[in-house]
């Protein structure tokens, strides 16, 4: 029988609360170790997650033999160091989204994966999701697409409580163009294709993060997107993509406040003259709906890691979200619209 891969947590909140249990949901893998920046912290975690080694620098746990895998979920301030000692430590890395602060840091962590020839994967859930899948399926129905537009407001809890953390701090990697919109480009990209420019406008201006994002999108295909995202929003509708083509329409849309479990599809055609509900299959086996859909990633990164194909989304895949979201912040700051590279 083949022995378990061995993974080390970096962080105690989405690691605790997500990343364990994803992990847990595959046989292949056992968890190990756990670090945070206070070890008190990361013991009491290590505690509740039955792991025998706690750690209150992640050097360490890099360090350490009995750790062949590096589960990363830290601010994108801190998240690029992290993956690249991991990986020129020869450790494969489960990482989040974004990647980094910018461009030049999430290439950074490409190039060490790598040179080090190991196996990476970026934690972008959308896709992994029913609903979301379906509605890939059924584009062809709607014929030629016309124009789609997103909209994703919602009131986060650092708002509501009027909080000061790092999803607050630009210098920390926080703010709605990195917690939200890199899911957005990430998932609209995978259902549409590659963006070709794109226009953008931020409020408010630093040194506060961003809360609120306008983006007008311009997709290679030949048509646009509109998408507006703010997390400060009380009582916001949630979170709603409309997609409209010469022969119908599709809405996929989420009110609840699982921002992955929860979506609904309704799909209009000339031939039923309404949007109408689109049976969804109930896989969810959890009460958070992410743990499911990371767990879908994390089996991938477990193939790659026991020598299977490489991981889609993977750093090639994160940096080319980083890099749209820096067009993002030009395009804000120049007022013009920005041509996207070749992904």
């Amino acid at each position: 029988m083949t022995p378990p891969v061995t993974i080390g947590l970096v962080g105690i909140g989405f690691a605790r609360q997500v990343l364990a249990p994803a992990f847990r949901a595959d046989p292949r893998s056992q968890l190990v170790a756990v670090s945070a920046r206070d070890l008190s912290r990361a013991q009491e975690a290590a505690a509740a997650l039955g792991l025998p080694r706690a750690y209150g620098d992640w050097r360490a746990l890099v360090a350490d033999p009995t750790v062949q895998v590096v589960a990363i979920a830290v601010p994108p301030g801190a998240q690029a160091e992290i993956a690249i000692a991991a990986a020129r430590a020869g450790k494969p890395v489960f990482c989040e989204k974004p990647l980094a602060l910018d461009a030049t840091q999430a290439t950074a962590m490409l190039a060490a994966a790598e040179a080090g020839r190991v196996a990476h994967a970026v934690d972008f859930i959308f896709p992994e999701i029913p609903a979301w899948q379906s509605t890939r399926g059924l584009l062809p129905t709607v014929g030629r697409l016309r124009h789609v537009a997103l909209t994703w407001r919602l009131e986060t809890y650092a708002y509501r409580a009027g909080l000061q953390n790092w999803k607050m701090s630009p210098a920390a990697g926080g703010g709605t163009l990195n917690n939200f919109v890199s899911h957005t480009f990430y998932y609209l990209e995978w259902l549409f294709g590659p963006i070709a420019r794109l226009a953008a406008s931020l409020r408010p201006a630093a040194p506060s993060a961003d809360a609120g994002v306008e983006l007008w999108l311009e997709f290679a295909a030949g048509f646009r997107a509109t998408v507006s995202v703010a997390a400060d929003a009380p009582f916001g509708p949630g979170h709603c993509l409309e997609i409209y083509g010469d022969s119908g329409a599709l809405r996929l849309e989420n009110k609840t406040s699982d921002y992955a479990n929860g979506f609904t599809l309704a799909r209009g055609t000339r031939a039923g003259g309404k949007l109408e509900p689109v049976a969804m299959p109930d896989d969810n086996p959890t009460p958070d709906g992410r743990i499911a859909a990371v767990a879908r990633i994390a089996a991938r990164f477990l193939d790659a890691v026991c020598g299977g194909p490489s991981v889609t989304p993977g750093l090639r895949e994160g940096l080319r979200v980083q890099r749209l979201i820096d067009l993002a912040r030009t395009a804000d700051r120049t007022g013009t619209w920005q041509t996207a590279p070749a992904p």
